[in-house]
């Protein structure tokens, strides 16, 4: 992987890790509201966000592995 690669990848990190947090905020925020949602909506927000943060850790792990880094 190349300096002007490996800062891309760096960026990229950083902007996935507050996205996750962002997303996390957003459903826990969300699932404090008294009205709602529903268990069913949320256990379903929660889902999502735990989804995002898989997908985007995924997503890291496999970059990682194509360039070649360990």
């Amino acid at each position: 992987m190349t300096r002007q690669q490996s800062d891309k990848m760096k960026t990229y990190e950083e902007k996935a890790k507050e996205l996750v947090s962002l997303t996390l905020n957003v459903c826990e925020e969300r699932l404090m509201q008294p009205d709602e949602p529903t268990q069913l909506q949320g256990d379903a927000l929660a889902s999502a966000a735990m989804s995002v943060r898989e997908s985007v850790n995924t997503f890291i792990a496999v970059s990682r592995l194509s360039a070649g880094e360990k």
